[in-house]
């Protein structure tokens, strides 16, 4: 049951319940004071309740980025909460109830503001870097770097052995990144890497700087060619830097698929890369580690969730009681400086929840089979009759 294996779902059913009983326990407060409008305190904290329960459903859950609808919740629970202390405080001496409200809400709006200021720090580091970026340097400027650089492409490797079956994952910067004006670094670096498969991470604005075709942009496609002409398969799935995937269940269905596809055809070599190779290279091969464990290991499937594992506890790593802080230090120990970002951290943590929800995933897994049926039956339709 997810309700009670979620990070989020279970910080909002606490929440929740907390602030009911404070709305029955403030009642009678604002029964015999009448005068004092503490009615505030008796319809807010339930508008609360709702709020939040909206975003811990579509935090991770839907498509955050299109509709914002998490943010606006934040913000709104953010003001509510503000104006509930401010409330609490007027009327503090009525009651010790009131006292408790004022210890809670103001706790609540300092989480609150918390949380929407990494957000908006995460946001605007994105933007910038991307700009900074785009306005990067003249070719004299990036020439003096190289020089600076090793031409090495650098490649970190996590092996990961289950029941005989082996995945290797290799994790990287963007390929050619340390100069921006010539494509034969390009080719340099992937002549360098011995993998079937290239999974990038990138949105195609990121790629903007990277002038290497004769108009002075370097798009997705022009990246996805020179990858197919060193004759490795190229996967993408874009993810804003510094931020989490739009959708868990679209997420999780792509690399439930990803591991699908290298069983398949004993492809198991998979270069995973963003622009840095840490925040978004280090949640996927996190995930990557977690799901992988999960398909290929019928006892890890029929162990239970631990109950230390049902809370994000950021900024601790308890590798030793965690199974998603283990995964996060084995990345970390091979990639130093991966998986930071509180918000990935989470995200990881959310992941994993929905690994051990038993009604999760056999709803993923029948998306997959039907998907798959589909391929199948779409492919027999176009193929060509045999007799003439």
């Amino acid at each position: 049951m997810l309700l009670i294996q979620s990070p989020s779902i279970i910080f909002a059913f606490i929440f929740s319940i907390v602030s009911i009983i404070l709305t029955i326990l403030t009642f009678n407060i604002g029964y015999n004071h009448p005068k004092h409008h503490i009615q505030f305190l008796i319809i807010l904290p339930p508008l609360n309740s709702v709020f939040l329960f909206l975003l811990s459903l579509t935090w991770i859950e839907r498509r955050f980025r299109l509709s914002y609808i998490p943010f606006i919740c934040l913000v709104i629970l953010l003001i509510s909460s503000i104006t509930l202390t401010i409330v609490s405080y007027l009327f503090l001496s009525l009651s010790i109830i009131i006292y408790l409200n004022l210890i809670f809400y103001s706790i609540l709006t300092s989480i609150v503001l918390l949380i929407i200021l990494i957000v908006i720090i995460s946001y605007l580091y994105g933007s910038i870097n991307n700009y900074q970026c785009r306005t990067k340097s003249t070719i004299d400027q990036q020439n003096n770097e190289l020089l600076k650089n090793n031409n090495t492409f650098q490649v970190d490797k996590l092996v990961l052995n289950i029941n005989e079956n082996e995945l290797i994952l290799f994790m990287s910067y963007f390929p050619g990144r340390h100069t921006y004006h010539d494509i034969q670094n390009i080719v340099n670096d992937l002549n360098q890497i011995n993998v079937d498969s290239i999974l990038t991470l990138n949105e195609t604005k990121e790629l903007s700087f990277m002038n290497i075709t004769n108009d002075n942009r370097y798009n997705m496609d022009t990246y996805s060619t020179y990858i197919k002409r060193a004759n490795i398969e190229h996967i993408i799935y874009p993810i804003r830097k510094r931020f989490i995937p739009k959708s868990i269940s679209d997420y999780m269905q792509f690399l439930y698929g990803i591991i699908n596809n290298i069983n398949r055809c004993n492809y198991n070599r998979l270069l995973v890369h963003c622009m840095s190779g840490l925040g978004r290279t280090g949640m996927t091969v996190v995930c990557f580690e977690l799901l992988y464990e999960y398909i290929m290991n019928e006892n890890e499937r029929k162990k239970g969730h631990k109950f230390i594992e049902r809370f994000c506890h950021y900024p601790l790593l308890l590798e030793n009681y965690c199974r998603v802080c283990k995964s996060i230090s084995n990345v970390r120990r091979i990639r130093p400086g991966s998986i930071h970002n509180p918000l990935q951290i989470l995200f990881a943590h959310e992941f994993y929840a929905r690994l051990k929800s038993e009604s999760y995933m056999q709803q993923i897994t029948e998306i997959i089979n039907l998907n798959e049926k589909r391929l199948l039956d779409n492919f027999e339709e176009l193929r060509l009759p045999t007799n003439i």
